[in-house]
Parts: structure tokens; sequence; C-alpha cells
């Protein structure tokens, strides 16, 4: 710029396009640098790049504005050093968008097709200074240069997963990003000057160029919703997963389950070794690793060992050598998940994976999410095997009915002690010895702040019941653990059973949700009965149904659009009943069902009592219609009353 404004007539272009380059490779490396490439995901790339684009239209219209102050004919120097202003802020944009379209193009490559990237920016480079020095053959160059964009869309791999989860935002940005591109390197140029500067005249192939990849990104959205890509990271890891889940179906001990999820972490392309340990007290580890004897796995061994095996834990170390100057500068994830046995409700057994990255910062958002999810995947499978043999070992020692009774016992572990603001009553009615799909849990948060209930109810009884019923209980103590907000718990929960429950399995639930800081409750409801509210502001009874499907069966974007959280203020006296539906289909000797009318009446009489008292009383009325039958299913009501 300054050269343009002491020397107006001198040829700097050349010292220009240099600069543009090196602009473009000292980003390209500050960004691997500097930012983890877990946090150089597609979604962000790309929200980058579109606020790239609308700076560019600032920056190159206020350039040009400043030029129509000035009068060329009459101040030359500063007429040159506006225009070099305006170059200058278009070759930062294009090195910018460049750098940012290396690593959406790159990053999702794998390492054998990289080489497409760096051979067109390569290419590019080249054409710019033979340009220069062979100015007769530029519309062969430019040509050549705008060919060599087509791997490069074919290649696109990093668009595939944001249309399958985003596709209206993702097109909505690429569609902005052109028409930013397109006013700032097409329309603003030559809309305010007939002279078109220098530096932009020499880098226009590379413009156009740029241009035309944003364009072919913003068909591609469209083609992939039509088209089927069969080499798609999304079908390539529901192909590992599928096959994970059905070698682990097969797995007949603890061992082949750890050898199962180590072969399948080897087989994501970000992976170079796992080490996977599972602690048993008072017995040896049972461990198994992909990784030769040596620094490596000792490495490995040591981090894991230095974790509590009480807790759920996550860890990224980006590079080894934190720890030891001499390893690897490679990335570690460290996964610990404690494993929940039919036996009780104490945690007994860890489970603790660690996995070695292939490259220094080899990890991106999406491993992270795979790696997590076959780990949880793996600690579900050792809960599975745990209850499988734990049930053949019972039933050579007692009859079934015992050990399912014992198995009830088990999977409902009584309330916690709340506060004195809330008095709580749960009671369990059930149908046989056998085991039905209820389940309660009641979860109070550390601060003593928020108090969560929970009434659920899986499909189907005995075994199959025990499985989901168990799938859930481990699910929910996880979930609890993360405080999360209602909505994304039951959309979370969800997403947990979709991936273990059969195609016939569901859950149907309630959350209720008492915020004692905010003097509010939240109440979700998921195919669960209504629930029943004494609200003493209005001295009424209110029937509280708020939308809501099962849960296990469906996608949490369609159970996102259902699920509607019931809000209001919690006040002194507000009285919940929560209820499973045991209760109201319970039937006489003449087939009659007891129904929600009676049950609400009972309700209505008894709500001033205690919760135990009005409990009490409920059973009483319903076991009086039944007479000799017992219920036809499980029964459970939950009242809660805040007491302030």
């Amino acid at each position: 710029m300054w050269l343009r404004y002491f020397l107006p007539q001198s040829h700097t272009t050349w010292l220009g396009i240099l600069g543009f380059f090196l602009l473009s490779v000292g980003a390209f490396l500050l960004i691997g640098e500097l930012i983890p490439r877990r946090w150089r995901s597609p979604a962000q790339l790309l929200r980058w790049n579109t606020l790239l684009s609308v700076i560019g239209v600032a920056y190159v219209l206020i350039g040009e504005l400043l030029g129509l102050v000035v009068a060329s004919e009459h101040q030359e120097r500063t007429s040159a050093l506006l225009r070099s202003f305006m170059e200058v802020g278009i070759a930062a944009q294009a090195a910018g968008h460049l750098t940012l379209a290396g690593y959406l193009l790159a990053g999702r490559l794998p390492a054998r097709k990289q080489w497409l990237v760096f051979a067109f920016f390569g290419f590019s480079a080249g054409v710019l200074f033979l340009r220069i020095a062979f100015p007769t053959l530029d519309p062969y160059f430019s040509v050549l240069l705008w060919i060599s964009l087509l791997p490069l869309l074919y290649y696109s791999y990093w668009l595939i997963d944001l249309v399958s989860r985003e596709f209206g935002q993702t097109v909505l940005l690429l569609a902005l990003q052109n028409v930013a591109l397109f006013i700032t390197w097409q329309v603003l140029p030559g809309l305010f000057s007939a002279e078109l500067p220098p530096l932009y005249l020499a880098l226009y192939p590379l413009l156009l160029a740029t241009l035309f990849l944003h364009a072919g990104w913003l068909l591609l959205p469209f083609i992939l919703r039509i088209f089927y890509i069969s080499q798609s990271e999304s079908s390539h890891s529901l192909e590992l997963l599928t096959e994970f889940l059905a070698r682990q179906q097969r797995a007949a001990d603890a061992r082949e389950v750890l050898q199962i999820a180590c072969q399948t972490f080897e087989k994501i392309a970000a992976v170079r070794g796992v080490l996977a340990e599972l602690r048993v007290p008072l017995e040896d580890p049972i461990v198994f690793t992909t990784l030769a004897k040596g620094h490596l796995q000792d490495a490995l061994h040591t981090l894991l060992h230095q974790r509590s095996g009480t807790e759920v834990y996550t860890e990224i170390i980006s590079s080894l050598q934190k720890f030891n100057r001499k390893l690897p500068n490679l990335s570690t994830f460290l996964i610990q998940r404690p494993i929940s046995l039919l036996r009780g409700s104490v945690l007994s057994q860890t489970l603790s994976i660690g996995v070695l990255s292939r490259e220094p910062d080899g990890f991106d958002e999406r491993d992270l999410q795979l790696l997590s999810t076959l780990a949880e995947q793996t600690a579900l499978f050792l809960e599975n095997l745990d209850r499988r043999l734990y049930q053949e070992q019972a039933l050579t020692a007692r009859k079934e009915a015992d050990f399912l009774q014992e198995t009830r016992e088990a999977l409902l572990p009584p309330p916690p002690p709340l506060p004195q603001k809330v008095d709580l009553c749960v009671v369990f009615e059930q149908y046989d010895r056998t085991i039905g799909g209820d389940y309660y849990q009641v979860h109070e948060y550390p601060e003593g702040r928020i108090i969560d209930f929970w009434l659920s109810d899986c499909a189907g009884s005995g075994i199959a019941a025990a499985y989901q019923m168990a799938q859930t209980r481990g699910a929910l103590n996880t979930l609890w653990l993360r405080r999360l907000s209602p909505d994304a718990f039951m959309l979370e929960l969800n997403d947990a059973l979709k991936r273990v429950f059969h195609k016939n399995n569901f859950l149907a639930a309630t959350l209720l949700r008492f915020d004692l800081e905010k003097q509010e409750y939240v109440l979700l409801r998921a195919g669960n009965p209504e629930v029943f509210y004494w609200n003493p502001l209005t001295q009424k009874i209110d029937i509280l149904r708020p939308s809501g499907i099962v849960l296990g069966n469906a996608s949490s974007q369609i159970i996102g659009r259902i699920l509607v959280p019931e809000r209001g203020k919690l006040v002194p006296g507000s009285l919940f009943m929560c209820f499973s539906d045991g209760f109201t289909e319970a039937t006489n000797a003449a087939g009659e069902m007891f129904g929600v009318e009676q049950l609400l009446s009972l309700f209505e009489a008894y709500h001033d009592l205690p919760t135990r008292e009005i409990a009490e009383k409920i059973l009483q009325a319903v076991r009086a219609f039944t007479g000799d039958s017992s219920l036809g299913d499980d029964g459970t009501l939950l009242l809660a009353r805040y007491t302030g």
C-alpha cells in the first residue's frame, strides 16, 4: 500500500501476489497450531467462512466510497493508496477463504487423497506467476485452474454430515457466502471506477475459481439429498456401529467384549492404538490392548490408573509429551465408565479406555463422538453380560421367581432423604413375583436446590423388562451427572435408549423437576398417564397433560417437536400425583376397570392429608375394588408436596 503511495507508477503486483500466498500459508499453519482439531469442525469453519465473506463486502464498499471522495486526477498518490486499500482487502479475504477451504476439504479426506487439496493450491500459485511471465497463455491457465476444482468438489465429504443434520442452515450459509463473494469480487470493483486495480486483475482467475468452488458447494447439498453417497463417513460410522453391536451380542465373557471394542476402535482412521481395562475389586483386572509392549502402553496404563474408579470421566490430552518428552507428540482420549451391576446399586466395576491418535492433534469432534458412543455401548454390554451371567448362576441356586424378586428390589432403590421442604411418598404395588416395567427414582442434585422425580414404564415384563429397566437406570444415572435441562435430559435419554432398545421396545416416562431456587416446577410427559396437581392458589385440581410420545423407538428430532414441557409456579402446598397405568387399569371380577375418574375423585377428597395417608387411602380403595384379584399390571404411585 505504501509503495503504491510513494511510487504510484511502479509495478508492485508481484509483491502483492507473493504477500497473498505468504498470508495463505501463514494462516493455514497458525490455525493448525493454535486451534485444536476438535474445534475445527465443518460447521464452525462454515460459519467463519460466511462471516469473512460478509466482512469482505463491507471492507471493499468502504474502500470504494473513500475513493469517490478523493479525485484521482488531483491527488494521484492518495487515489493509488485507496485503490491499494481495496486490493489488500480482496487479497486478504481470498487468502482467508482459501485457508478455510483447505481445512474444510482436507479435514475429512483420507490421508491418501489429501494431496489433491495441496496440489490445487500449488497449481494455483503456479498459474498466477505464469500469467505474469506468459500473458498470452493466460486463458489456457485460467481454464485449467477452474477444471482442477472438479476433484475438490467431488471429495467435499465435509458437506455430507452437515446436510444430513442441518440442511436448511447449511444452504443458507452457503447462499450468503456466494452472494457476498459475487458482490465483493464481481460487482463492486467495476461499479465505482472504470480502472480495475492491478492486483485484483492478477488474482482474478483465482478469485473466480474460489467463487466457482463456493457455488459448487451450494449445489452439492441439493444433489446429496437426491443421490445416496455410499462412501460417506456417516455410512461408514453406521456400518461400524452395526458390526460392533452384532459382534458384541455374541460375546461370551468380559475379555471378549473388550477385545471386540478395541478392534472396532482401531478401525477408525484417526486411531493408532487402544488400551482397555476392566477393574474388578479383589480380582486381577481384565486388560486388552492393540499396542505393542513398550513406552506407549505403559504411558496409557499410568494415565488410566491416575483416575478414580467411581465417576464417569472423559479427558482429551493434547500431547503425551506433557508427561514425558520422550513420548511422541500424539493426542490421547481417556474414557472411564463405572459399571452398574444387577446385584445391587453399588458401582463395583470400572471400565477404563485409553485411545491414542495416529497423528498430532488427531481427533476431531466427530471422532470423539464416535469413540464416546462405542465406549458407552461397551459399558452397557458389560452390564448386560453381568446380568446374563448372574441369571445363569441364580437359576442353579434358586427358583426363577426368587431371582426376579431380588432383581426388582435392586432396580427400584428407595428414594434418598429429601429436604424438609418436600413431603414425598412412593408406593409400588407389584402385579406378581416377576418383573414388570415400572421404575421410579428420585434424584437430588448435590446443592439441594433441584430435585427430579422420575416414573417410567417399560414395555413387556420378565427378563425383557429387566433388561430395559437396567438400560434405563444406567442411562439415567449417567445423564444426571451432566446436569442437563429437562428437555435436553429427555432427548439425550431417547438417544441412549434408541441405540440399545429393540425396535418393538419403548419407554413411557414422566419427569417432574422441582427448582427450589427459582420456585418453579417443570413437567415432561412421554407417553405416561396424566399428572394430578393440587394448585393452592386456585384451590382446585389441575390435570396436567403436556404433549409427548414414548421414548426409545423414534428419533429425537421427532420427539423434540412433540415433547412440550409444562411449567408453573412452585408455591407452598403444591401437591403432585404421578401414577402408572397399573392403578387405572386394575379390574374387578366383573372385568370393570378402576379408571382415571375414581383415582381423581380420591385425590380430590384426600388432597389435604399427608402424602403417606393419601397413598394408603388410594391403595385401600383399589384393593376393595379388585377384591381377591390383583392388579393387571405393576402399579406405581408417586406423591410429592412442596411444603415451603
